[in-house]
């Protein structure tokens, strides 16, 4: 039903130590989670450090959560002539990171390994060898990419050997360019697992200044039966899932009864074609052609 996104962890009190997280991420698999999000510049690794440490602590749950990890983005470096931040997806990088995650993590492999950001710059063969020898080292099991357009995707498939199987990018009721663009047919057509970042739109589905919000809010609403904002996060949340690409949310919350209520709510709301197109129309301010 939903992945657990680790990039704020160390930011909550039922998430910020190594205990507290075990129970945390029990009660998330009760509620339906099926793995957790990471990254290389989460925290600047602490976020991969303290998902370690608990897995250390809980073997039971470290084998039920499997492990998203990715890399590709790298911060500004002060001490550079021209400080940027920008995208490495060479060989070297894409290697060194994942060694860095595996030894934070405290693990030999994680199950899915992520490009995390498509490097303008790059090789598609040197970073399609890279990603074949991490697998054939035992230290990954399958791999995707993460914000990729359908060209890039496609030209980092064509210089691989085996199918790239994930797709994680950003979709929501406010942010929609992927049912557009051809990233969520591309997902379909290649059978690959799509998850949602940021699939509450940042918190701006409930800005009260965003007069796109307030539509889809309204909208929401009305089908749901309800205006509490669990309840419309879960609505909005079912409205990602109705796609057939199944897209999974990222849920990056950190007080397990929020997400509960929200993953209810999730549950319980049912998209007609007509609803879901009323919802589109609300987010965009005007009917589809």
């Amino acid at each position: 039903m939903f992945i657990w996104g680790s990039m704020r962890a160390l930011d909550g009190e039922q998430t910020g130590s190594p205990h507290a997280l075990v129970r945390f991420l029990e009660q998330c698999v009760e509620a339906g989670c099926t793995g957790v999000d990471l990254a290389d510049i989460y925290n600047q690794g602490r976020s991969e450090i303290l998902i370690g440490e608990a897995f250390a602590r809980s073997r039971e749950l470290a084998d039920r959560l499997p492990l998203i990890a990715k890399a590709g983005v790298v911060f500004a470096t002060p001490e550079a002539a021209l400080p940027a931040h920008h995208y490495r997806n060479d060989a070297a990088h894409l290697r060194s990171a994942l060694d860095g995650s595996l030894r934070r993590l405290g693990v030999e492999q994680v199950e899915t390994f992520l490009v995390h950001r498509p490097d303008y710059l790059m090789r598609f063969d040197e970073t399609a060898r890279a990603l074949e020898e991490m697998v054939q080292a035992g230290k990954v099991q399958k791999l995707g990419v993460s914000n990729f357009s359908v060209s890039q995707l496609n030209g980092l498939q064509g210089a691989l050997a085996a199918p790239l199987g994930h797709h994680q990018l950003e979709f929501s009721v406010l942010e929609t360019r992927a049912l557009e663009d051809g990233r969520l047919d591309a997902a379909i057509t290649a059978g690959h697992r799509v998850t949602a970042w940021s699939p509450l739109a940042g918190g701006r589905l409930f800005s009260q200044s965003d007069k796109a919000a307030a539509r889809v809010r309204e909208a929401l609403g009305e089908l749901a039966g309800e205006s509490d904002p669990d309840g419309l996060a879960g609505a909005a949340l079912a409205w990602i899932a109705r796609h057939p690409a199944g897209p999974v949310p990222i849920l990056g919350g950190t007080d397990i009864e929020r997400i509960e209520r929200q993953c209810a709510a999730l549950k319980a709301t049912v998209f007609t074609p007509e609803s879901w197109y009323a919802v589109l129309e609300a987010s965009r301010g005007q009917p589809v052609p």
